[in-house]
């Protein structure tokens, strides 16, 4: 029973996994496919698959939960968990689902090593380093000697090390030079394992390789969205993501209508308005009051506040619009384009947030070589057709 609302998004696998060798082809090492906040709103299960069969050598999301379930779909591919496992329960389904898991402290790594123990198993460890973006990660003065004692533990593998750089998608690269030296000094003070990832999807595009590093670790790029607007002739990738919906209904309405919650909006002459049904309950923000939706082809403005169901359109220039008509909130319409940074400018934020606030009342069908070949519902999951 596949359930498929007015309101959808569409994923050209085919464009994941172009972007995906086009970030193996410019970093000249192995890719870990970022797939969290499920594949940053795409859907992970479609997103790791595809990625996998386009070359990457591993997978990575942020949570043991997330990890879980990609598992029921990737049972078997490397798979990192980023933000590392606190509580017993994520450990002992670390270990079970054979998973490698994020440490930078010896306690962690011993609760761990613990676990895996206990389950007659060995549990590999990414030791993340703090070079500068002050979040997670040993800091630097002490890091090779808690990598050292870790390694030492019964029941782990440290199997990888990383960093991660606040300033990679910057015009000046200085900073992260820095941080880049500094990891360098890490590594000259320990036996380098087999993973060495620094580089996000800013970094790919803005950084040489470093010599002993051996992956890198996109997330934005699989999905054809760019870093920062200077770097998209460095890297260039395929949108991959398209969000439409159709008009629920018409009204003719007279002069000084009030629209939406609040009346902010009033017609200033007789007109029409459609009523679109998506909204923040989908993962349209209500900060993006200043967005437009592509409605035959021509930008037309929200008018009114952003309702958790439906936005309002003024359509009174808009030729004959009616009831079923096509709308597109991300993507192409008869040539004009709405992309996932003009949202983010309407509404004060980034592309990244912008597609993981797609929710997950919205289906997600996904297509390659244009014909559907997938969808994730609310009903059914994640669904191979």
């Amino acid at each position: 029973m596949t359930i498929l609302r007015t309101t959808m998004a569409d994923v050209d696998l085919d464009a994941v996994a172009a972007n995906t060798r086009a970030v193996r082809d410019r970093a000249g090492v192995d890719v870990i496919a970022v797939v969290k906040a499920d594949g940053y709103g795409h859907g992970a299960e479609a997103i790791a698959e595809t990625a996998i069969a386009a070359g990457a050598a591993a997978l990575a999301v942020a949570t043991v939960e997330e990890a879980v379930v990609l598992r029921r779909t990737c049972p078997r591919e490397p798979l990192l968990v980023l933000l590392g496992a606190q509580e017993q329960a994520e450990r002992d389904a670390a270990v079970a689902l054979d998973l490698a898991v994020t440490v930078w402290d010896i306690e962690g790594a011993q609760a761990l090593a613990e676990a895996a123990r206990a389950a007659g198993k060995t549990v590999a460890l990414h030791f993340k380093v703090d070079t500068g973006l002050t979040r997670l990660g040993a800091p630097l003065v002490d890091a090779a000697a808690r990598f050292a004692a870790i390694g030492k533990l019964a029941g782990v593998h440290v199997d990888g090390v990383f960093t991660h750089l606040a300033r990679a998608d910057e015009p000046d690269l200085g900073p992260a030079a820095e941080q880049l030296d500094r990891f360098d000094t890490f590594l000259d003070a320990i036996s380098v394992p087999r993973w060495v990832h620094t580089s996000a999807t800013g970094g790919v595009a803005s950084l040489p390789p470093r010599s002993r590093v051996t992956a890198v670790r996109p997330g934005l790029a699989l999905y054809g969205l760019d870093a920062a607007p200077h770097l998209a002739a460095t890297l260039v990738l395929r949108p991959a993501l398209t969000w439409r919906s159709r008009v629920h209904r018409v009204a003719d309405v007279p002069p000084g209508t009030g629209v939406s919650y609040g009346h902010e909006y009033r017609l200033a002459r007789e007109g029409r308005i459609a009523t679109v049904p998506v909204g923040y309950g989908d993962g349209l923000s209500r900060l993006a009051r200043s967005a437009s939706l592509l409605v035959h082809g021509t930008a037309v403005p929200i008018v009114g506040r952003v309702a958790m169901d439906h936005v309002m359109l003024d359509v009174t220039d808009i030729g004959d619009v009616k009831a079923g008509d096509a709308v597109v909130v991300i993507g192409t319409q008869q040539g004009a384009t709405l992309t996932a940074d003009d949202l983010a400018r309407a509404w004060g934020t980034i592309n990244y947030e912008v597609v993981t606030s797609i929710k997950p009342r919205v289906p997600r069908r996904y297509l390659r070589g244009g014909r559907v070949v997938a969808t994730k519902t609310l009903a059914d999951g994640y669904v191979r057709c």
